[in-house]
């Protein structure tokens, strides 16, 4: 009961968040990219090119986490972005460890006040796979926090393993915050 209320009061700070970000892109006009902001601080995509890596950063984006099994760009073109890269076959579920790294690092992004990118090769299944595990850490629910990058991003595929080890990561939270 208190994990849903919990999730019920963060969807509802999600969606002013969500508010006050399309009012600002209203007002600034800044551009499109092929991504999706899920959260004032969370956005999600594909893999970027030098271009909309510039882009990410005039978005205030201080974040990657690059779901891919190659790192694309060299360590001098993230000047300026932490980066945490964890390789992850396409159409596989990433392993508990994994997805605990990803949500911790976004987590710490964005208490330090960060914005945080999550990328795989097309954003269909990695990496919203780590958005989603970045959202129950965050006290969403499963089911609230996949609705919710579906709703932004509506083309997204998880495959069933990968649906199944979220909700596993989900239980496992809960598990380690029982006394």
């Amino acid at each position: 009961m208190f994990t849903k209320i919990r999730s019920i009061l963060t969807l509802v700070v999600i969606f002013f968040h969500k508010v006050y970000d399309n009012l600002y892109r209203v007002i600034a006009g800044l551009p499109t990219l092929k991504r999706s902001q899920i959260t004032a601080d969370l956005f999600l995509g594909s893999q970027y090119n030098l271009v909309g890596l510039r882009k990410l950063k005039a978005l205030g984006v201080t974040a990657i986490i690059n779901m891919r099994i190659h790192s694309v760009y060299s360590e001098a073109q993230y000047e300026g972005f932490s980066y945490l890269h964890l390789p992850t076959e396409d159409n596989t579920p990433p392993d508990l460890e994994v997805l605990m790294r990803g949500a911790d690092f976004a987590d710490k992004q964005v208490k330090k006040g960060g914005k945080v990118y999550i990328h795989c090769r097309q954003g269909l299944g990695r990496g919203p796979t780590m958005a989603i595990a970045y959202l129950i850490k965050t006290g969403l629910t499963f089911e609230d926090a996949f609705a919710l990058v579906k709703k932004v991003r509506t083309f997204i595929n998880p495959r069933k393993g990968q649906r199944e080890r979220l909700k596993e990561f989900e239980q496992y939270l809960l598990k380690s915050k029982k006394p």
